[in-house]
């Protein structure tokens, strides 16, 4: 890292002046290096989302500020200036994909914004990685072994950066999590839920197991490659040994490992080995370009010596401390270990079986995603050319969601995004996103593969290929999940460095030519004033839009969080002010709709009318609006249901409307179980029992093992069997509900007391 710091330093203490132009261009590089070793440490726990909303805020702050810079440097230079590079087309046909999809989105604002909670993916979010991409490119194409080195110090920062992600994440798996001391809870793993235990999956600063195991799969075959290029000159091991800086990378390397394997993520896992195979391969190809097919020679290679030595390691590793698949955990240690205590213990005596209640059955995680991968190709072919809209997958999806879904243990579960990034393509921006998503990769690829044909150096090759490998370990992981704010930021990133180590650049886009430049601040003339001032006004509204956004989050967050816990006169301030802060948030005023009608309920149940009139008003006002702006919005549907349903219970008149709320819901979410469970409830409370009872039938039909359908429905048929004159038909209506009240006291729930009394007394 001594390269990093050298070039610091040399910004203070280099001799002859630097030029103007100079300094920004330093200022620009050690933001990149800032950047990327910052962003993956970005996390609160005071916002709604703690780990990616605050990675994509310091990603925009980052950019905004690059963009200052760059605009200066223009300013200075008098001159508009852009790089031109191999992968223009695809990229901006691309961007262009995505503004066509926001344009004519089933809900432009979460397109344009990207879905709440994740953030990344939205169009803001392409557009600042695309001009990342033209920053990196257009500001450091210097003399070609100047932007090789930068290129490399890039790589070395975000290794270090990496490391110390992994530090903080190892220790969380013996029950030491450094995040827990940071938010004031101690040294341990007390908070975070069980469903989030790093003990059993480690997920350090960026918040899920699977988005590390992507991040250092990314980084280790880099790191390997600057072990290799320094080892390439050494002849004898002694050598190595001596080397600290090989010691760092070895140690480093195999510190990424570890920690991969104990994030328990079979995508990140399966990324990091095609990656490096890739990785491999690449500098194969070059060896026999330059030795011909002679295996004899290929594994004379310093390169391939080291790279076989740190995969006989790897595999060492897997065998002392597992890997994620447990089909493969028998070739661990612990495995046959366990298989030695099995094999030894007696015969288990046989029982009979209590019965399993359906409802608690865990569903694999590969089964939910062939689900959701079907209803992300219905999706495609319901809007095949432009899709449903970017990131707008958790609406279209309800939309086209498969009745099987409801049997999973993940029924109930929001599904955001496709968990297949190239299905989420195909889906939300069909044929075009998808088709100019897949041209960037491929030309990317072409151009790398391209270099290495024509290269015979190994030395020139070692750091290509692991930039590569690395690209590649993104796509797979990308297949089995879906990209984060890092991920995306190396995908489109890693090119740019890739093209800036291999000397690959086209001409410079610029306008007028550049013929004079500003060496002083205080050579500017009046126009380049005025620019300056233009640029600087538009970047400082834009963070301050930035940290307004931080703010707002924070003040939804705590209002939320107080409203899951019934305290709603706690809730109403924060999220007032996160409405006050945002006013174009709709979600926030979602939240605030459902809040003022839990008052004004709580003000009409303390004698309180007027006051209970006012909430009540304001409530069914903001949920109006919320409706108007997002038609298509399921999530919003059901709040709306909710609210009118709580409005309706001081101001009845307003049920009808909650009715009407539903069927647009069910409209929306034809096979959602939830909602149709929810009408028949509403139909029950209007006295429609008959239509009830058919709704609910209409649920258990969508989920055969729902247990709240089930005894809901036992109690109408009871009642229905109370009311009925016919004595016939009120058997035949007990009759029904002896057999729903059995099937959940043998099948759904054996020590549901509650359905166990009901079946007595109509014994």
């Amino acid at each position: 890292m001594d390269i990093v710091v050298h070039d610091f330093l040399l910004c203070y203490t280099k001799k002859q002046m630097l030029t103007f132009q100079e300094k920004i261009q330093r200022l620009i590089k050690f933001s990149f290096y800032a950047l990327f070793f910052i962003t993956p440490f970005a996390m609160t726990n005071v916002n709604h989302e703690l780990f990616e909303f605050n990675k994509m805020l310091l990603v925009y702050l980052f950019a905004v500020f690059i963009f200052f810079l760059w605009g200066l440097r223009m300013i200075s230079e008098k001159r508009f200036f852009v790089r031109r590079t191999v992968l223009d087309i695809p990229i901006l046909l691309f961007l262009a994909s995505q503004i066509i999809s926001t344009v004519i989105s089933i809900d432009p604002h979460t397109s344009f914004w990207g879905y709440y909670s994740r953030f990344n993916g939205g169009l803001l979010s392409m557009i600042t990685y695309v001009f990342l991409y033209y920053a990196l490119v257009s500001n450091f194409f210097f003399e070609k072994e100047e932007a090789k080195d930068f290129a490399k110090k890039i790589l070395g920062v975000s290794i270090l950066s990496g490391t110390l992600v992994a530090l903080w994440g190892i220790p969380s798996h013996f029950g030491y999590d450094p995040t827990c001391m940071v938010f004031g809870r101690g040294l341990n793993t007390a908070c975070w839920t069980e469903a989030f235990n790093p003990t059993a999956r480690i997920f350090s600063t960026l918040g899920q197991p699977n988005w590390l195991a992507a991040y250092l799969a990314i980084l280790l075959p880099v790191s390997l490659s600057f072990l290799i290029n320094l080892a390439l000159p050494l002849k004898k091991l002694t050598d190595y040994v001596k080397n600290p800086k090989i010691i760092f990378f070895a140690v480093v390397s195999m510190l990424f490992y570890i920690a991969i394997v104990w994030t328990n993520s079979q995508s990140g896992f399966i990324g990091l080995w095609i990656g490096l195979f890739v990785f491999i391969g690449m500098i194969k190809l070059v060896a026999f370009k330059k030795n011909g097919f002679s295996p004899k020679k290929l594994l004379k290679l310093n390169s391939i010596k080291i790279l076989a030595l740190f995969v006989i390691l790897f595999l060492g590793i897997n065998f002392l401390i597992g890997n994620p698949f447990p089909r493969f955990q028998g070739l661990s240690v612990e495995g046959l270990k366990q298989k030695t205590q099995t094999e030894n213990a007696p015969a288990p005596q046989e029982t009979v079986p209590a019965g399993p209640s359906l409802e608690n059955n865990i569903t694999g995680s590969g089964e939910i995603r062939l689900i959701v991968w079907r209803g992300a190709l219905d999706i495609f072919k319901a809007n095949p050319l432009i899709g449903s809209g970017v990131e707008t997958f958790a609406y279209a999806y309800y939309k086209h969601r498969p009745a099987e879904h409801n049997l999973t243990s993940e029924w109930d579960y929001l599904y955001n995004k496709a968990h297949n990034e190239y299905l989420n393509y195909l889906a939300t921006t069909g044929l075009l996103g998808f088709g100019t998503y897949m041209a960037f990769i491929f030309v990317f690829l072409f151009v790398a593969t391209k270099y290495f044909l024509t290269k015979k150096s190994i030395t020139d090759a070692v750091l290509p290929a692991a930039i590569v490998g690395s690209f590649i370990s993104i796509l797979v992981s990308n297949f089995f999940g879906f990209s984060v704010v890092l991920a995306n930021l190396y995908l489109f990133l890693l090119p740019a460095v890739f093209l800036l180590y291999i000397g690959k650049r086209n001409n410079m886009l610029s306008y007028p030519k550049k013929t004079s430049e500003s060496n002083k601040f205080s050579d500017f003339k009046s126009p380049q004033y005025f620019v300056l001032a233009a640029v600087g006004f538009l970047s400082l509204y834009l963070i301050w839009g930035i940290i307004n956004y931080w703010s707002a989050d924070k003040d939804y967050a705590l209002g939320y969080n107080f409203n899951r816990i019934d305290e709603y006169v706690r809730a109403n301030q924060p999220l007032e002010d996160a409405v006050s802060k945002k006013p174009g948030e709709h979600l926030y005023k979602n939240e605030l709709s459902s809040n003022l009608a839990s008052l004004a309920l709580a003000f009409a149940q303390d004698n309180q009318p007027q006051n209970a009139a006012v909430f009540a008003q304001r409530a069914k006002a903001l949920s109006d609006e919320v409706m108007k702006d997002n038609p298509n919005n399921i999530v919003y549907y059901k709040t709306r249901a909710r609210t009118l349903f709580t409005l309706a219970q001081i101001q009845p008149e307003i049920l009808d409307e909650a009715y009407q709320t539903i069927l647009k819901a069910q409209e929306l979410a034809p096979t959602d179980a939830k909602i149709t469970y929810n009408k028949a409830l509403i139909e029950e409370v209007v006295q429609r029992p008959l239509d009830a009872l058919k709704t609910l039938d209409e649920t258990i039909k969508l989920k055969p093992n729902y247990l709240d359908a089930y005894y809901r429905s036992a109690i109408v048929l009871i009642s229905l069997s109370e009311e009925e004159t016919d004595a016939a038909k009120a058997d035949e209506y007990r009759t029904l509900a002896k057999e729903r009240l059995t099937f959940i006291t043998t099948k759904l729930a054996p020590d549901f007391a509650q359905a166990r009394e009901l079946l007595k007394s109509l014994e």
